[in-house]
């Protein structure tokens, strides 16, 4: 009876993220909640990690799936000039409205699977459950941009100092994950907790000055409940109204308890983009129903429906992170909206372009996350209605600080009253 019970959740936490935090809060105070615990990273030792097999990172490059898959994409183009308007300040900024790229000092990332790295550096679906944390978009730190482009390797050209960041793959617990607490399958409601984990581990750090260190978070959450918990709500609308319970309550508690502090909220893009993909593998068709059955295979009608309603959770994102409570001298919101349209790049017959998945076709590939990491570092030096897409030019294009607005872009400086 045990192992009749225990079978299918090891199956879910092989290969579907939402089914697998789900059976940890079912289980949660139960024997089974920690043997799951205990037995994940087991079958993760046993299998391998895909991110620390240099066979396998070249089998995913020779695949197309890295940033160093075309000739294209090895632009010798030079990243911003570090010694430019945006390096360290002489003294560190008292204002969350001064801060230059040099002056953060440490840097953290809240969310689900996308956060996690799940499936980053995956050539099969049995690595879609390797949570390749070292080359996460947000948080990653594994080498240099050159090798993998996640904002921390674009931070550390400024502040070599860098702290925080990701260093290989691993679970949320491990050393080597530092401040990315992220968890797959994580959704909105999980927030205020993951809020709490993210605090304490920086206030036990030695390396983390809470008082005087300006600190970078970033934040993307709402893919799991668009694609597997709205739609079995009686009303899903009312998940916008816990959403914003969701949100204040972990926003505050940052705002309260992290002194000097940027958070970066990047809106969960709207996930219907999942049924127009064309031309994709086998495996995807049997993947897709189980990670998103919100939306994949739902009447036309049902999919206007949930359209609605993450247009409307995303509106909210907007609402909450400019209300006046969340704006001040030592903390701030910014939304980076490079999510926004958010669509895989097709092919010239018309299929999707895979190269910018992972084999499961929900989750990123390591070109993904590069192109999504260059996307938000430009969303950071745009005007806050003004962000841009995400754009799979890798090199091609990085915004830099300059003269004029040589500060990361936040509601107050972007003023044109805004005095440098």
């Amino acid at each position: 009876m045990l192992f009749r019970n225990i079978f299918p959740i090891l199956l879910y936490c092989a290969f579907f993220d939402v089914q697998f935090l789900q059976a940890q809060r079912t289980a949660l105070d139960t024997n089974l909640g920690g043997l799951v615990s205990l037995i994940r990273p087991l079958i993760l030792n046993v299998m391998g990690r895909s991110g620390d097999v240099p066979s396998n990172v070249d089998l995913h490059r020779r695949r197309g799936k890295t940033q160093h898959s075309d000739k294209r994409s090895r632009s010798t183009k030079e990243f911003c000039d570090v010694k430019g308007p945006g390096k360290r300040s002489p003294q560190p900024p008292t204002s969350v409205h001064r801060l230059r790229p040099g002056d953060i000092d440490i840097i953290a990332a809240m969310g689900d699977s996308l956060t996690a790295g799940n499936g980053v550096i995956a050539n099969n679906l049995m690595q879609v459950i390797h949570e390749n944390r070292g080359v996460v978009w947000s948080i990653g730190g594994l080498g240099n941009w050159r090798q993998y482009v996640t904002i921390p390797n674009l931070l550390k050209e400024y502040n070599p100092n860098l702290y925080g960041y990701s260093l290989k793959d691993g679970l949320g617990r491990d050393r080597t994950s530092r401040f990315n607490v992220a968890e797959l399958g994580a959704m909105s409601r999980d927030m205020p907790y993951m809020a709490k984990v993210l605090v304490a581990r920086m206030s036990h750090d030695p390396n983390v000055n809470m008082t005087h260190h300006w600190k970078l978070i970033t934040m993307l959450i709402g893919n799991n409940d668009f694609c597997s918990d709205v739609c079995y709500l009686a009303d899903p609308m009312k998940s916008i109204d816990y959403h914003e319970q969701n949100m204040l309550k972990t926003y505050r508690y940052l705002r309260d308890n992290v002194p000097r502090l940027m958070l970066n909220v990047v809106p969960a893009p709207n996930l219907l983009l999942l049924t127009k993909m064309k031309g994709l593998p086998p495996q995807c068709h049997i993947t897709l129903p189980f990670e998103c059955p919100c939306l994949i295979g739902k009447s036309r009608k049902r999919q206007e429906y949930m359209n609605k309603l993450m247009e409307k959770w995303i509106r909210k994102d907007y609402e909450i992170a400019n209300r006046e409570e969340f704006n001040s001298e030592t903390f701030t919101i910014n939304i980076e909206h490079f999510t926004k349209d958010f669509v895989f790049p097709k092919l010239p017959n018309g299929n999707t372009d895979t190269s910018y998945s992972s084999e499961d076709c929900f989750h990123i590939s390591q070109k993904g996350h590069a192109a999504s990491a260059n996307s938000y570092w430009n969303n950071l030096f745009e005007m806050p209605n003004n962000k841009s897409s995400f754009n799979t030019n890798i090199y091609d294009n990085f915004l830099c600080p300059t003269e004029e607005h040589p500060y990361i872009i936040t509601r107050v400086n972007s003023r044109k009253d805004f005095k440098v």
